[in-house]
């Protein structure tokens, strides 16, 4: 089976972590290596200060309680996104409020404005999902005419940028996850990144019991065990040195898809846009939409006859059992997520990650053609029963 992503881990990790375990600093709070991480991740996401946490998703329930998010208190998230966003605001005793996306999957800033209670929202996730920056312009613009507070999930974007600047880097704060999927892995790990440095120390606090600066065993407020460890921290120093080369390999496999498949039967490769840099995370087929319906045979049949692994496209939250019930909003104000269903129907994720071969490119590729033509006959009788990637 060709996987759809594998940590790319050298000896430049291995021998980072060998440095930490040495330094005996092997749990979190403490450590040389827990400090570079977050001062030089910091600088990827834009920003000048970095809090390294155990998951992204507890950097999204930790950022929100550090806010001093109410219970029972509304943010607006969008309603087509890994789950991630919309457990962790739970978690932290907010209610999603599920916002519908614009053409491009991200969240629609129109559909942000439908969505504010003049006087009671206070906070919107703006989430850069699947490596693509949000329209930050006019969400900013919405988000400074109701006095909204911006929050980035950059979890999928690691060095990904909205008009010359990192995304990470606009809302009052923003977090990411280092899971061994994503660009830069710790394993396990996350990270919340900002300029206010009161909020800083305040994610700070929190995440390592609220145990009191002054008084050893005293804690002030209920705290949480949300640390990253340097062992852990140390892989992430290395994984930000080789930042640049990883980024380069990623994009070249996501253009080598693009120049094989782009255009075939309709369906496009991570699309591009003026004025944004993709985070590489992983290739994207977009279908059309005469063969959204096909999606889920094509994934099927390039993992069962091609030992092609595949992503669908995440599940919209409002139609799972515990999001359901939430309010919902699209930029008319009504709530029929119409371009978020739409999304989740349109595409997968094929195989991206460092160490694939040329080889196994092309049988990815071949696979992927000769999957859509078997598939769907009717609509692509124009085109030979098999294809070369020679």
């Amino acid at each position: 089976m060709i996987p759809v992503a594998k940590p790319s881990l050298t000896d430049h990790e291995k021998n980072a972590l060998i440095e930490a375990w040495d330094s005996t600093f092997i749990s979190g709070a403490y450590g040389p290596h827990l400090e570079q991480f977050e001062c030089t991740f910091s600088k990827i996401a834009g920003t000048k200060y970095g809090v390294a946490v155990s998951n992204g998703t507890v950097a999204i329930d930790l950022l929100l309680r550090a806010l001093c998010l109410e219970p029972g208190e509304e943010v607006l998230l969008p309603a087509w996104t890994y789950v991630a966003t919309a457990a962790a605001t739970v978690a932290a005793g907010g209610v999603p409020v599920l916002v519908d996306c614009d053409e491009w999957g991200c969240i629609d800033a129109q559909a942000i404005r439908a969505a504010v209670v003049p006087g009671k929202t206070r906070f919107v996730w703006v989430v850069h999902l699947y490596g693509r920056p949000c329209d930050m312009d006019s969400i900013m613009k919405v988000a400074n005419e109701y006095n909204l507070i911006v929050l980035e999930d950059a979890a999928e974007a690691h060095g990904a940028m909205y008009k010359q600047k990192p995304v990470g880097s606009f809302g009052m704060a923003s977090t990411f996850s280092f899971f061994a999927n994503k660009i830069i892995t710790t394993g396990e790990g996350g990270m919340v990144c900002t300029d206010d440095l009161k909020l800083a120390e305040r994610v700070r606090y929190l995440s390592r019991h609220a145990m009191s600066t002054e008084r050893r065993f005293f804690h002030t407020e209920i705290g949480f065990n949300y640390r990253l460890s340097n062992l852990l921290c140390a892989i992430g120093c290395a994984q930000v040195e080789r930042f640049p080369e990883i980024v380069a390999r990623r994009n070249d496999i996501i253009q080598y898809y693009r120049n094989a498949l782009d255009g075939f039967c309709g369906i496009c490769i991570n699309p591009v846009q003026s004025d944004i840099v993709l985070a590489p995370w992983l290739a994207c087929v977009i279908l059309p939409d005469n063969l959204c319906c096909f999606r889920d045979d094509i994934c099927h049949t390039l993992q069962k006859k091609f030992k092609v692994d595949t992503r669908p496209f995440f599940i919209p939250l409002h139609t799972m059992p515990p999001y359901e019930s939430y309010r919902r909003v699209n930029k008319n104000g009504d709530n029929t997520l119409t371009m978020s269903n739409k999304m989740c129907t349109k595409g997968f994720n094929l195989p991206t990650w460092v160490e694939i071969t040329k080889s196994e490119l092309d049988s990815v590729i071949e696979a992927t053609q000769n999957t859509i033509i078997a598939i769907t006959p009717k609509t692509t009788n124009a085109m030979p029963e098999t294809i070369s990637t020679d």
